[in-house]
Formats: C-alpha cells, structure tokens, sequence
C-alpha cells in the first residue's frame, strides 16, 4: 500500500489570487503556484528627461578636486540675461525723426532769439532818462559825475557792472541797485558797505570806518556837536559847529559815531597801521577786533563802550555800565556772550569778567 504524500502547504491568499492558475485540459490536476511577478516590472516606467550638459554641475576636477564656483554660474546667467535684453532692444522700434519737423523748430528758435535780440537793442526801449541818487556817504553830485551809460543803452542791456565798475572807487560804494521805470528811465542808487567797527588811531586822532567785510573804507570826520545837555545837534552847511554848541574832543566824537551806527570802537590800536580806502584789513588785532564785532549779537555790541585791541591775546572790553570784560583771542564768541550776559542778569555789583576760557570764567563783584 501506497504511503500518503504530505499536502505542501497552502500559499497565502494574495498570492493565490495574483500568481496561481488552474492548468486546463488535464483532468485531475492540482493548482500549480505561477512564477512570482518582478516588483520592478509592477512599476510604470518614468519618461526619460533630457538635462542640457550646461545645466549639470561639473564634475570635481581630477586634479584639484574643485567644483565650479556660484561666481561662474552667476556669470553665465547675467550674460545670458545681457543677450536676451540686446535682443529685446533690438526688437523695439525707434522713434522715427521727420527732418522737415526739426527744421521747423530749429527756424522757430532761431527766429525767437532773433526777436529778443532785435528787442533788447531796439531804440523803443532806449534807457534815455537816468537819475542818480546819493547814500549816506556818497553824494548825489559824486556819483551822477562818475557814472557813465553807454549811448545806445536800453531798459534791457543796462550793464549793471559797468556802473558799479565807475563808482567803485569810492570805498564806501560795494555794489549798485539799478531800477527800470518804464520805459525810458533807470534809477541808479548806490549801495555802501555796511560799517561794523570804528578803529581809532591814538596818535593821529584819526577813526577809520571798517566793512563787516574786512574793509578799510575811509577816515571819519569827527566834528560832533553837542548841545548844554550833551545832545548832538546839526552843524553848519560849511561844516562848522553852530554857535552855542560845543566840539566834542576826536575820541569822544569817534564814541558816539559808533554807538550811533550800532558799530564798535577799537582802541589802542598800534600806531604802526596805515589804512588805505578800500584795501582790506591786514592788521591780526584789528582783524581781531572786527572778528568781536561781526559775532556778537547786536545787543550785546550796544552795551560795549569800546574794545581795546593792544595784543590779540589780550583784547578786553569795557561795557557802557562800567564793567570790564577780558575776552582774550576771538574764539568762542557766542559763548563768552552768552557768560556775560547771564552773570550780570544774575549778579548784582560785577565789576570784572574774565572769559578767555568761557568754560571757566571767572568774575568780581563789589557788595552793593
């Protein structure tokens, strides 16, 4: 008797169901297990994609190992960006320039220009009523002798330099201030220099008046009047005093022309300067002095008497109220203002004010 072949046993259901098949036309026949299915051949094939060999990264070089660098990359995206914007631009059409149309405008142009011309020097507007008129320290008979217009001068090609140039020899004189009134007259006015300090020569009793630009500008006369009570009354039209009234002495004179002008009187100036009208100042100390002038407050210039100006090291100033002030070299101007101003608003009886270093002054004061 035949022995009984064990059963082999039973596949898994899945596998059953995918990789068995029933052999047909053999009677009897079993279930036979399929061959299994390759996993890979399960999967759908991906398309292929072709990269450019200009997109892949290099290789490392064989024999430094290097790797092409972000600088070359970027190199070659820029020109490639360059190359595309060159022919974008060649593909924008350029504005198309009609020649007749240019001519036109250019005939227009000339033909304005050709009208102002013909304007500007058209005897129409021809500057042929001139008046002149005096400042403070130019006389109107000075000034109508020295100005020159030039024939054929109209409201349009005055030349104001030219005027100025015959007038600027009167040191007072800096500029010109030339009006038009239609459609024959000019109005030509003189304008001065502004005086900002007085310097005083001791031993010529002579006061010079000095620009705020640095300027000698000329001697001042210094026949002051006065009356009993001490105030300035007119002189005679030959510049004589009136009878009644009193001269005052050079010095004193030279005191009230600067505190009536708002300028500032420089004393003890070196006997050694020589002014010269319209020259500019050289002197260091008067230079000095007019540095004072030009900084401070004009406030401040009409509480100040005078400023002596023996050394630039050692300029001090004596106030209308009595107090002395030692300023020192003109640096820090505003701030040594400042000191001064606010230790007599805050102090009774001060007689002395040193602001050479206004960061450390130093005052006196008697109890009142």
């Amino acid at each position: 008797m035949a022995k009984a072949v064990p059963a082999a046993k039973a596949a898994p259901k899945s596998l059953k169901s995918v990789g068995e098949k029933t052999v047909a036309g053999i009677k009897g026949a079993g279930k036979v297990a399929a061959k299994p299915i390759a996993k890979s051949s399960l999967k759908q094939a991906a398309p292929a994609v072709k990269i450019p060999a200009s997109k892949l990264p290099k290789a490392a070089s064989p024999k430094t190992g290097a790797v092409a660098g972000p600088k070359k990359v970027v190199s070659a995206a820029m020109a490639s960006a360059a190359s595309a914007a060159g022919g974008l631009a060649g593909r924008i059409p350029r504005p198309k320039i009609n020649p007749g149309k240019a001519l036109i405008v250019i005939g227009v142009v000339f033909a304005l220009f050709l009208a102002g011309f013909i304007l500007a020097n058209s005897p129409l507007f021809a500057a042929t009523d001139i008046q002149v008129k005096g400042s403070d320290h130019v006389e109107v008979e000075t000034a109508r002798a020295l100005i020159e217009v030039p024939e054929g001068t109209t409201m349009f090609n005055v030349d104001e330099k030219a005027i100025y140039d015959s007038l600027k020899a009167i040191p007072w004189v800096k500029g010109v201030d030339v009006k038009r009134e239609w459609p024959h007259t000019l109005v030509v006015t003189p304008v001065e220099r502004k005086m900002r300090a007085i310097a005083f020569i001791t031993a010529d009793e002579v006061a010079w008046a000095i620009g705020e630009d640095g300027t000698w500008i000329a001697p001042l006369s210094l026949v002051v009047a006065v009356d009993a009570e001490g105030n300035e009354v007119a002189l005679n039209d030959d510049g004589s005093v009136p009878e009644g009234a009193a001269q005052l002495p050079a010095f004193e004179a030279a005191l009230r022309i600067a505190q009536d002008s708002g300028s500032l009187l420089l004393t003890d100036v070196p006997s050694d300067i020589s002014p010269k009208g319209g020259e500019p100042v050289n002197a260091k100390v008067v230079l000095a002095g007019l540095d004072y002038a030009n900084g401070f407050s004009d406030e401040f210039v009409a509480q100040i008497k005078d400023i002596s100006v023996a050394s630039v090291e050692a300029i001090s100033a004596n106030l209308v109220s009595g107090v002395e002030v030692s300023l020192g070299k003109p640096q820090n101007i505003v701030e040594k203002e400042r000191v001064v101003t606010k230790l007599l608003a805050e102090h009774q009886g001060v007689t002395y004010i040193n602001v050479r270093e206004p960061g450390a002054y130093t005052f006196r004061s008697t109890p009142l």
